[in-house]
Parts: structure tokens; sequence; C-alpha cells
């Protein structure tokens, strides 16, 4: 099973850009940009990762669109492909010039692990111990020193967690659990004090978890009537962001943002036919400096016919918030 299936089970594909809708609700949301094409080539591309000089994303084969590879590129620079040859790969997160991702072996029903790269040198590193077991491990991104993570298949008999490592000292956190076939727990991304991961037990019936790593206490997102959410990421003050559809794949879907205080805002609407499935959250330089601070989310779009997929970016800036 991929992590195209962990993160969301549904046929989805990607493409074409997202209609802008914008919504300066509260009023700590200073700005949000309209959608940018970040990754649109002929074959499917998804699950971004990104850091300030660096790329990556999952990038499918020719002539086989379910075949994963991952890229990554630094500014400037031409791409390379990351994984061992022989192997398929799935994006994970980028923390300075460190990838961690997501390498399967023997194919598809291979045993999935792990891995961190330094991509300044290309050289593969080893993974702390803690992380990696006889389990299917999965979507993991890393901040500070922590990797946050899956471990178990989805929609088996598997015990699914979602967990926390610290790469220096080796403390592990279990933020998650769950035991049900039909079930569906998978982490989303750790940056900064704040962690957020998925969970449907079963689906449809979701929701999205903030975590906040210095109070070891979880939050859980308010979920509309008749709504799904789906994709969590966050920034580093605790920002998260999601898709948010009726049920079913391109159901007037949304990419949302849901700040630490304050009401949840549209970001952008997709038309009928297109939704999201991964997004990722990266803080930039905000010029002048100050009190603001800008996120770059990228996610990607996805068309449900057609199995096309892109990646796309949008930026929303903020008032820094006081601390606590």
């Amino acid at each position: 099973m991929s992590v195209t299936q962990l993160r969301r089970k549904r046929k989805l594909a990607i493409v074409a850009s997202a209609v802008a809708g914008l919504a300066f609700a509260a009023a700590a949301a200073l700005a949000a940009s309209t959608p940018v094409p970040v990754k649109t080539g002929p074959r499917n591309e998804f699950a971004p990762a990104a850091g300030d000089d660096w790329f990556a994303w999952s990038q499918s084969r020719r002539h086989h669109p379910r075949l994963y590879d991952v890229f990554a590129q630094q500014t400037g620079r031409a791409a390379f492909k990351v994984n061992p040859k022989g192997t398929l790969a799935y994006t994970g997160g980028i923390d300075g010039a460190t990838l961690v991702y997501q390498l399967i072996r023997s194919g598809l029903g291979g045993r999935s692990d792990l891995r961190l790269v330094d991509l300044t040198t290309r050289r593969q590193q080893a993974m702390p111990a803690g992380v990696n077991t006889a389990k299917w491990e999965c979507c993991g991104t890393m901040a500070g020193g922590w990797i946050l993570f899956s471990r178990g298949a989805a929609y088996t008999g598997d015990t699914q967690m979602v967990l926390l490592v610290n790469l220096a000292s080796g403390e592990q956190r279990v933020l998650d659990v769950v035991r049900n076939r039909k079930g569906l727990l998978t982490a989303g991304q750790v940056n900064g004090n704040f962690a957020v991961w998925l969970r449907c037990n079963p689906q449809p019936h979701c929701q999205i978890f903030r975590y906040d790593l210095s109070t070891a206490s979880a939050t859980a997102l308010p979920v509309p009537a008749g709504r799904i959410l789906y994709g969590p990421s966050v920034n580093d003050y605790g920002t998260v962001f999601y898709g948010q559809s009726r049920t079913g794949c391109g159901k007037s879907a949304l990419l949302i943002k849901q700040p630490v205080d304050g009401p949840a805002e549209t970001l952008t609407s997709l038309p009928e036919g297109l939704d999201v499935s991964v997004t990722y959250a990266h803080r930039i330089a905000t010029r002048p400096p100050g009190n603001l601070v800008t996120t770059r989310i990228y996610y990607d779009v996805v068309r449900c016919k057609g199995r096309k997929r892109d990646i796309y970016s949008i930026d929303t800036t903020d008032e820094i918030p006081p601390p606590p």
C-alpha cells in the first residue's frame, strides 16, 4: 500500500490550477496569494516537501503512473533522484538539508521503512534506533530534532500508530493509536513546537489533531457538518492547513487554514472534480522583517478522473502571535 492510500483512501489524481477564493476573515490574517504552479509536468507529481533552499517531491515513472520515485532539487540547480535503484519511494519532509522519506523494497507489497539523506552530499544516512521496525513505517517529517511518522498499514489487521521520536535522545511519544481494519491513522507534519495528524475511525469519520510538544497535549480541530477533513500540515506557530470537502473526491473541495485562535479561513476553493491530497507548510522570509510571518503551503491538486497529479503553492501572511 502506498503513502497515497495511507493519506486518503480515494482514487485521486492531480492537475490544473485551483480557483483562488481568498478569505480575510480574521484580523490576524493579512494576506493570501493566488495559487502558483510548482510542478506540473507530464508525469504525476505529488507529496511536496520544502526547506529554505531545497524542494522534494514524488514523481511517477514513465509508463508506470502508480510507481513513484523521490526527486530533490536545490534552488537554481537540476533535480536528482534520491532513492536507490530497484526501490520505490515517497517524499516525507525536509529539515535544513536533510530529507526523510519512505523507501519501499521489493515492490508495493514489500517492506516500507524511513530513510534519511543529506541532500548536499546525496549520501544516505543511518536512521537512529526506535524508528524502523518490521512494521510498515511511512509519512515521516522532521523538525528540531524530532521525527513524526506513522507505523502500521491502514485497512489491515495492523495496529496503526502515530509516533514522535527524538533523533538525539531516543525519546519516543505515542500520539495516537487505531485498531480498526476500516480505520486510517496517518502522520501529517511536525513543525516548530507543533505536530498534526489525521484519524479516521472509520472513514469517513475523520478528525485532525494538533499536538503541542511543550505541553504534550492534543486538540481536535472542529469538523463542519457534512464535511470531511484530510491532508493536514502545520506551520511553526501552530496554524494548521488541510483539505476539506463533502463526501467523495472533488466535491466542493477547499484548502483551509485554522489558526490556534480564531475561526477557520478558506485559502482557496477548487472546481468540482478537483481535490487536495497532501499539504506541506514552510515559513519563508518576510521582507521587510518585523512582526509578520509568511507561510507557503504546498499542496497537491488532484483530478479525480484522468489520473493526473500536480503540485501548487499558495502564500498566507499573518502577524506573529504573542508568546503564551
